[in-house]
């Protein structure tokens, strides 16, 4: 959060260094609600959120959706805004700019001075945030409308992953097997902390031990995707 107006400048500043545009999702949806609060006094939002009912309560609930999504789907909008400074030509990046903005692809945008990875990933970043997009078959251009490349987000120790529709249904049963296996390892463990076990209990600690190993292990292999697109982040910024 950003506490004081002199912080926020100071963000906006290294931003603007970096050739980052600060962009909202559905920010021009934002201002527009913003604007219409401006009608209505501090103490008459104050009774509206009180109250939960009217038309200052509908504005202030409508503008709170926009700014929880923003929070939400906060990493998805920085590395959108990261791969958007490394698109060489302006209009294009302004273009790409417009449509986080708007919340939508208005019109097909001719994707100049980016190359066919750049371009893969942005349209990725848009449809997580609900903008629904895809490459033309020749992939010169950005269409409104979502292509055949789907994806599915999941939550993996407080992290948010989105892996392809192919990898979803494997990583899904990888998740299942592990919240089986993990409860017996962990007694098994603790046994072992307070007594000998026999040498049955020690076999079948091990055997669990390398179930949830090799668990882990197809784990990693089934999220490589998603480390690649971490490190390509990383290489464009």
């Amino acid at each position: 959060m950003i506490k004081t107006k002199a912080s926020r400048d100071e963000l906006l500043y290294k931003l603007k260094k970096a050739e980052i545009r600060f962009c909202m999702l559905n920010s021009a949806k934002i201002s527009d609600l913003q604007s219409k609060l401006s009608n209505f006094s501090i103490e008459e939002q104050a009774k509206a959120l009180k109250s939960r009912y009217g038309e200052t309560f509908d504005i202030l609930r409508e503008r709170s959706q926009y700014l929880k999504e923003n929070l939400e789907n906060k990493e998805s909008i920085a590395k959108l805004l990261i791969i958007l400074s490394s698109v060489k030509d302006m209009e294009t990046r302004d273009r790409f700019a417009e449509i986080l903005e708007n919340g939508k692809v208005q019109e097909s945008v001719p994707v100049e001075g980016c190359d066919s990875e750049t371009i893969r990933v942005i349209v990725i970043l848009f449809n997580r945030l609900g903008i629904s997009c895809s490459v033309s078959e020749d992939g010169t251009q950005v269409l409104a409308g979502r292509g055949e490349e789907h994806e599915k987000l999941f939550v993996i120790s407080n992290r948010k992953v989105w892996v392809a529709q192919d990898v979803a249904e494997k990583l899904s049963t990888n998740l299942s097997n592990i919240e089986k296996i993990s409860p017996p390892l962990q007694w098994k463990n603790a046994q072992r902390q307070i007594k000998e076990l026999t040498e049955d209990e020690e076999k079948e600690f091990a055997d669990l031990q390398r179930k949830y190993l090799d668990l882990l292990k197809e784990q990693d292999e089934l999220l490589k995707g998603t480390n690649d697109e971490e490190k390509f982040i990383i290489e464009v910024s």
